[in-house]
C-alpha cells in the first residue's frame, strides 16, 4: 500500500491525464464534425457538377445533330441550285432564254453559296463550343468527385481520429477511478495507524495455554477484586512494543495464560452488560460493578470460547461467566483482562492485589 503522499501525487497525475484525454477527445470531436460537414458539402458540390457535365454533354450532342442537319439541308439546297443554275446555262447557250434572269439567277446562288458558308460556319462553332463547355464540365465534374472522396476519406480519419481520443479518455478515467480507490484505501490505512497508535492494545498478543486449569475457583487476591482466572499471568498491563504491528502503545489488560476452555469468573459482583463478538476482542463479557469507593467500575473479559452469562444478568464474585478462547485478533488460548474506571483503563493488579 502506498503513502498517502505517493497516492496523492498519482491521483493528481491521473486527473491530469484524463484532463488531458478530456481536451484530446473535444478537439477530435469538433475535427470530426468539420470534416463530416466539409465531406457532405464536397458531395453535393460533386452531385451537382457531374449534373451539370451531363447536360453539357447533353447539349453538346445536340449541338452536333443541328450542325449536320445544318450540313445535310444546305447540302440539298446546294444541289438544287447549282441544277438550276447549270439548266440555265445549257440554254443560254443554245441561245434560248432572257441573259437578265440568267444574270439574276446566278446571282442569287452565290447569295445562297455565301448564306450556307455563313450558317456552316455558326453550326460548327456552336458544336466546337458545345463540345467544350462539355468537356470543362467533365473536367470540373472529375475534379469535385475527387474532392469529395479525399473529403470522405478524411473524415474517416477524424472519425478513427475521435474513437481512439475516446478509448483513451475511457482508459484514463479508469485510472483515475483506480488512482481515487487507491488514494482512499492509503488515507483510511493511515488513519487506521494513526488510531491504532492512540489506541490501548486489546491484549491480542496471546498468553501461553496454562494447560490443566480446572473448575474450581481462583484464589483471592488481596485487592478488592477476585482473580477471573488461576493461570500465570503472561502480559501485564503497561506500555510495550505490540507483538505484531510493532507499534509502542498501551497493553490495555492483564493476560491470563490459560488452556482454551478453562472457566472464566466473574472478579466481583455486578450485572452482564454484554456479552457479544467485538472484533479484536473475540467473544468479550462486559460486567458493570456500579460505584466502588466512588468511582464506577467495569471489568471486562475478552477472547472467550464460550459465554456462561447473558446481558442483564446478575453474578457474583467468583461465579463461572465464560470459558477461555482465542477469537478476535489472538495469537494463542488467553483470557485478556480489563479494569475500566470512570470509563478509563487502569492497571488491573491494583484490584487484584
Amino acid at each position: 500500500m502506498p503513502s498517502v503522499e505517493e497516492a496523492q501525487a498519482d491521483l493528481e497525475s491521473a486527473q491530469a491525464a484524463f484532463e488531458t484525454a478530456q481536451q484530446t477527445r473535444r478537439a477530435a470531436e469538433q475535427k470530426a464534425e468539420q470534416a463530416s460537414q466539409a465531406a457532405v458539402e464536397a458531395q453535393a458540390a460533386a452531385e451537382q457538377a457531374t449534373a451539370r457535365a451531363d447536360r453539357a454533354r447533353g447539349e453538346s450532342t445536340d449541338a452536333a445533330t443541328a450542325a449536320e442537319n445544318a450540313r445535310q439541308t444546305l447540302g440539298r439546297l446546294a444541289a438544287h441550285a447549282y441544277m438550276t443554275n447549270s439548266e440555265l446555262s445549257s440554254i443560254m447557250q443554245l441561245g434560248i432564254g432572257d441573259p437578265e434572269e440568267f444574270q439574276a439567277r446566278s446571282s442569287g446562288v452565290q447569295d445562297l453559296m455565301r448564306v450556307q458558308d455563313g450558317v456552316l460556319a455558326e453550326a460548327a462553332e456552336s458544336q466546337a463550343n458545345a463540345t467544350d463547355a462539355a468537356s470543362r464540365a467533365d473536367g470540373h465534374a472529375a475534379a469535385a468527385q475527387q474532392a469529395a472522396a479525399s473529403a470522405t476519406e478524411l473524415s474517416d480519419q477524424a472519425l478513427a481520429a475521435l474513437d481512439e481520443a475516446a478509448a483513451a479518455m475511457d482508459e484514463a478515467n479508469a485510472q483515475l477511478r483506480k488512482m481515487r480507490d487507491i488514494h482512499a484505501a492509503a488515507e483510511r490505512a493511515a488513519e487506521e495507524r494513526e488510531n491504532a497508535q492512540n489506541q490501548p492494545d486489546r491484549g491480542d498478543d496471546g498468553g501461553g495455554g496454562g494447560g490443566g486449569s480446572t473448575d474450581s475457583p481462583p484464589p483471592s487476591g488481596n485487592g478488592v477484586f477476585q482473580y477471573p482466572s488461576s493461570a500465570r499471568i503472561t502480559s501485564p498491563y503497561g506500555m510495550r512494543v505490540h507483538p505484531v504491528t510493532g507499534v509502542y502503545k498501551l497493553h490495555s489488560g492483564t493476560d491470563f495464560g490459560a488452556a482454551c476452555g478453562s472457566p472464566v469468573y466473574a472478579a466481583y459482583p455486578g450485572t452482564v452488560e454484554s456479552a457479544n463478538y467485538a472484533g479484536a476482542y473475540g467473544n468479550r463479557i462486559e460486567v458493570s460493578h456500579g460505584d466502588i469507593d466512588g468511582v464506577d467500575v467495569t471489568t471486562t473479559y475478552n477472547h472467550l470460547s464460550a459465554f456462561s452469562s447473558s446481558p442483564g444478568q446478575s453474578v457474583a464474585a467468583g461465579e463461572l461467566i465464560g470459558r477461555v478462547g482465542t477469537t478476535g485478533s489472538s495469537t494463542g488460548c488467553h483470557l485478556h483482562f480489563e479494569v475500566l474506571v470512570n470509563g478509563d483503563f487502569t492497571d488491573p493488579m491494583s484490584w487484584l492485589q
